[in-house]
């Protein structure tokens, strides 16, 4: 767009902006109020000038940094005349500037607020350092398979976002899992390779087993067929697959040459507490077998009184947790979704110059493009038609910008071009379908034989959101299979894998709740800096789904694996459940936390797609940790009873025919006395604590 008060001014601008858009290898064609008289407005203080660029359109973005170098040189020459700059090309490249720009933003933001986050679970530097040093290392390794990756699918921003959003969670989280589980081992009185033996044999398993689960959610996009979904699927699958490795073969590696060097940079005033086992180090385990007699420390805590209360009233606590769930929820049946929102700020350069085009222009650059084909379209009268296809087009949309008719050199194919209305996306998908249904049949009347077909930017966004729809329910189905399948051969039990199912859903529909609240309203736009046009990009629940459904199974796991723990110990259902939530309520707090933290710093960045995946996920991973991990899973498993978590055969076996023990002797309890408390107890098994006899009842 070119204006200005002078009309002199507005034809001497235009005229130099279209020699130096000529003279571009990359363009194709130029037309300005020359070629076209209805591209000049106000009495010639407005010019608009479009240019087409060759190649692909997705390549756009690429190809036109010299278009904007000439846009920037006329505009220099000409200082008593504005121009404005737009197109897919311009956003294309001003989208992604601003996401580069965004993910060193959450590097240099997240990655110091982990360090600090992870200081202060483990009281010591190098442990600390440990996770975020994982994940940054698989997010550094999985840019490199990207580029593999883009010789099969594009890769756009979205995906390079999600590949840093994700890959520095689940690295600091699988390796936070292995580095308090190794430190709980040997502070429980092993050595350093029994205590590396131990935490491969449990949390490496239940690492294993989350990876794979997050995997298999994310290859369910594959099954869209949209190249946008398969290149994020693949992008990150790949980050997570190398976090599981990193986390089973680098990690322990680490922590070997490490040894105890890795509580150096100890916080003074937690020297005693993390001898002592520190914050949520407090109970050593064997692998595959919880202490005897140490229920009450290892369920310790405000979640594991929690847990205790839960396991002893399972129906009506795990009612609360669904109903406070099932609220979040309800907000989710008014998610509507579109792909016309462009999601940069209103501040933006490139958003100031589309709004000054669309007042100049009405309809341009969005519209709706009627591509003609079938019949020898360069007859004599068939202009004449094309353009009275387009006026019927006008009327159907209610636009007020230029028909425009553009045809091909052979005269086989022609452009109609149809301006749209400034409405909201509902509105533009009932027009695009309204050009589809009651003009695009019309234009038999052009000529013999003709056809033509509804495309453009309005038209694209409803294909893409009518495909995503269809395709929703199959990746659903998809993944709730598989992952039914992994938890059945990880737990052997249907009635619990089933439950977890059920839980999951529950979760990500809460979060859900919460991207509808934020988002399709206007209530937060001051504190999250985004302008709401009531709506959620078409991508981001379909993302948010595959992404939470997976990393949701990451703390499920972990407690349901101590539970096996103590149930192979010979903890009862309810007992094994409480104790379980108590044992590793530090470990998910603190991963929990840098995970919360690492999605909300994409949530205060500029971009609005950003802000919406990183709200969601945040949301999703907070009530995952708290209402699901802390309430409905116990209870659910309190209620399954034996049906849950089973007892192996041999430890059910043993329990039936243990005998009572022994009275221990003075000298026994005196050392067990004197004994320091990370030590194990070797001598006979305690009787059963309160947590423990809660079957009994």
């Amino acid at each position: 767009l070119v204006r200005s008060p002078d009309p002199a001014a507005t034809a001497a601008a235009t005229a130099a902006l279209e020699r130096r858009a000529r003279a571009i290898a990359t363009v194709a064609a130029v037309r300005g109020p020359a070629d076209a008289p209805e591209l000049s407005r106000a009495g010639g203080r407005s010019a608009l000038v479009q240019v087409t660029l060759r190649g692909d359109p997705d390549d756009a973005g690429e190809h036109v940094a010299p278009l904007t170098d000439a846009v920037a040189a006329v505009a220099a020459a000409h200082p008593d005349a504005r121009l404005h700059q737009t197109g897919v090309g311009t956003f294309d490249e001003a989208i992604g500037e601003v996401v580069e720009d965004d993910l060193r933003k959450a590097e240099l933001i997240s990655l110091p607020i982990a360090l600090v986050i992870l200081f202060l679970a483990f009281g010591a530097l190098v442990a600390a350092a440990v996770p975020v040093f994982l994940g940054l290392t698989s997010v550094i390794a999985a840019f490199g398979g990207l580029g593999l990756i883009s010789q099969v699918a594009p890769v756009d921003e979205a995906t390079t976002s999600l590949v840093v959003l994700l890959g520095l969670a689940v690295g600091v989280d699988y390796s936070l899992f292995y580095v308090r589980r190794e430190r709980e081992e040997r502070r429980a009185g092993r050595g350093e390779r029994a205590a590396l033996d131990a935490t491969a044999a449990t949390v490496g398993r239940a690492v294993v087993v989350s990876g794979l689960t997050v995997m298999v959610a994310l290859s369910g996009l594959l099954i869209t067929g949209m190249p946008v979904f398969t290149s994020m699927a693949l992008g990150t699958m790949l980050v997570v697959a190398i976090a599981v490795v990193g986390s089973l073969t680098a990690l322990p590696a680490t922590l070997a040459l490490l040894g105890d060097r890795i509580d150096r940079g100890r916080l003074p005033f937690m020297g005693r507490g993390r001898k002592r086992g520190g914050l949520g180090d407090r109970a050593g385990s064997h692998a595959g077998a919880a202490v005897p007699g140490q229920a009450a420390r290892v369920a310790g805590g405000a979640w594991g009184r929690l847990a205790r209360a839960t396991t002893r009233r399972p129906a009506v606590w795990l009612t609360i947790a669904a109903c406070l769930l099932g609220s979040l929820a309800v907000s989710a049946l008014a998610l509507d979704t579109s792909e016309s929102g462009i999601g940069l700020h209103e501040d933006e350069r490139v958003m100031v110059d589309l709004r000054a085009v669309e007042r100049a222009f009405p309809g341009t650059p969005a519209g709706a493009d009627l591509v003609v084909t079938g019949a020898r379209l360069d007859g004599p009268g068939t202009a004449a038609r094309l353009r009275a296809l387009g006026e019927r087009g006008r009327a159907a949309t209610g636009g007020s910008g230029p028909v425009d008719v553009e045809l091909s050199r052979d005269g086989r194919t022609a452009r109609v071009a149809v301006p749209l209305p400034e409405t909201d996306p509902a509105s533009e998908e009932r027009l695009v379908q309204r050009l589809r249904a009651d003009v695009a049949p019309t234009a038999a009347a052009v000529a013999p034989g003709a056809a033509a077909l509804v495309t453009g930017n309005a038209a694209s966004a409803v294909d893409f959101s009518d495909r995503l729809t269809d395709s929703t329910p199959l990746v659903i189905a998809f993944v709730l299979v598989l992952a039914l399948v992994l938890m059945l051969a990880s737990f052997r039990s249907l009635p619990l894998a089933a439950a977890v199912m059920g839980l999951n859903l529950l979760s990500v529909g809460a979060a859900y709740g919460v991207l509808v609240a934020v988002f399709q309203h206007d209530w937060a736009e001051g504190l999250l800096g985004f302008t709401s046009n009531g709506t959620v990009a078409a991508w981001v629940p379909l993302n948010a789904f595959v992404i939470l459904f997976g990393l949701s199974m990451d703390y499920t796991i972990l407690v349901l694996e101590r539970m096996r723990e103590a149930r192979a110990a010979g903890r009862s259902p309810r007992a094994a459940a409480a104790e379980s939530v108590g044992a590793t309520a530090s470990t998910i707090t603190s991963a929990a936390v840098v995970m919360v933290a690492i999605f909300m710093t994409f949530a205060v960045l500029p971009l609005a797609e950003m802000k919406m995946i990183g709200l969601t996920l945040a949301a999703g991973v907070l009530i995952d940790a708290t209402l699901v991990r802390g309430i409905a899973l116990p209870a659910t498993v309190a209620l399954l009873g034996e049906r849950g978590i089973r007892a192996p055969r041999g430890t059910r076996r043993r329990a039936r025919t243990r005998p009572a023990p022994a009275a221990p002797t003075a000298t026994a309890a005196r050392d067990a006395a004197a004994a320091p408390r990370w030590e194990w107890d070797h001598g006979p098994a305690a009787p059963p604590t309160a947590p423990e006899a809660d079957a009994s009842r």
